[in-house]
């Protein structure tokens, strides 16, 4: 069995007090995947003791396997090996990345200067998927009130909805493709495209589940307790692996709405029930 964990669960592993011997169970159980992101997440801890540690746990956890690609460069490396019509593309970290492989295998290299550029990009990451989701939520508003459009009732049929839309391939997922190759991919072909690789549907349709919480629902929106860039950018890596163990709440139920459409229909679960499991209780 292959198992990720996202960050929240490296952190909650971390900090358990029967800690040896859950992962003595979770090494003997199956091949643990560790990601970028929690490469990069761990180096944005602010102690420096905890950001060693942290590093430290994730090294014993690889087993001197590559971490996971960065999603958006796994999601380019998908791309360009399908306009090359090449079997295979790349899914571990490249050359591009090797700090993180460095950072992995000797933890004090990770120092302040790293924790800043770590910090940097994930706010660079977080602000225009916040100033999206501002934006959308004054023309859907406006969309909604004037009864030229009903408001969805779930992100779920939202997401549905969006996957018949020809249009919406071509507005938003087909200039990605583009980004990445070089190429424009008419909408057959895209759609061929994301039925042998689900990692695209599931970024997309992250997207889309957060846009819902965040823009169209008419209470509890925001982004307030709701799940932001990097944990939706862990569906990406669902079609990977057997198990994704999350500690947060409304990453573990995005992540679940969205594996619908993982043909490879991963278990999602939550740290503790990993911890029952682990220790037999």
């Amino acid at each position: 069995m292959t198992i990720c964990l996202d960050t929240s669960a490296v952190n909650h592993l971390h900090d358990d007090p029967e800690r040896k011997v859950l992962i003595t169970s979770l090494l003997a159980s199956g091949r643990v995947c560790v990601t970028a992101l929690n490469v990069i997440e761990a180096c944005g801890t602010s102690e420096r003791s905890r950001r060693e540690s942290l590093l430290q746990l994730e090294k014993q956890l690889a087993r001197h396997l590559c971490p996971l690609e960065i999603p958006l460069k796994l999601l380019g490396n998908l791309a360009i090996a399908h306009s090359r019509r090449q079997v295979c593309a790349m899914f571990t970290i490249g050359d591009e990345v090797a700090g993180i492989w460095d950072i992995l295998n000797d933890p004090s290299k990770a120092d302040a200067e790293i924790r800043g550029g770590v910090i940097a990009l994930q706010q660079s990451l977080e602000e225009p998927f916040k100033q999206s989701h501002r934006e959308a939520r004054l023309r859907f508003q406006k969309l909604f009130e004037s009864g030229m459009a009903e408001r969805p009732r779930s992100g779920a049929g939202v997401i549905r909805s969006i996957c018949k839309q020809d249009q919406w391939l071509s507005d938003h997922v087909a200039p990605t493709y583009k980004q990445f190759t070089g190429i424009d991919i008419s909408n057959a072909e895209l759609r061929q495209f994301l039925n042998e690789r689900p990692e695209w549907v599931l970024y997309f349709l992250g997207w889309v589940y957060s846009m819902y919480r965040r823009a169209i629902r008419e209470k509890g929106y925001g982004r307030n307790r709701k799940t932001g860039t990097v944990d939706l950018w862990c569906a990406v890596y669902l079609p990977y692996c057997d198990c994704l163990v999350t500690g947060d709440v409304g990453q573990r139920r995005a992540l679940r709405v969205l594996n619908v459409f993982n043909p490879h229909r991963t278990k999602i679960i939550s740290y503790n029930e990993l911890r029952r499991r682990l220790l037999g209780n």
